[in-house]
């Protein structure tokens, strides 16, 4: 279970490369249910665009400490694959315990 106030990451990774965010949204739990759109806007690195990948794994992740990086007792959810481009809207679930 999650409290209101924990960080809350949605993000965009290459389904295959770089297991970097390609792009990623900060919210907080108490945001939950949401919408959130990511496309190149939010692109981490200049270089490194959703647009040049096909399909991608998008993902929802509450941090715990309130950082970006993952850490053990993080609760996150992932949908794969995504196809890039496609006027997707994926539904996650948050249902796993980073171990």
């Amino acid at each position: 279970k999650a409290s209101p106030d924990e960080a809350l990451f949605v993000y965009a990774r290459a389904l295959q490369g770089p297991k970097m965010p390609l792009a990623a949204a900060r919210m907080q739990v108490k945001d939950l249910p949401l919408t959130v759109l990511l496309d190149d806007s939010g692109a981490m690195m200049p270089s490194m665009k959703i647009s040049n990948f096909e399909q991608v794994v998008v993902g929802a992740r509450v941090s715990r400490s309130g950082g970006a990086i993952t850490q053990s007792g993080d609760l996150k959810g992932e949908v794969a694959p995504v196809e890039v481009g496609a006027d997707n809207v994926v539904e996650i679930v948050i249902d796993t315990v980073v171990p």
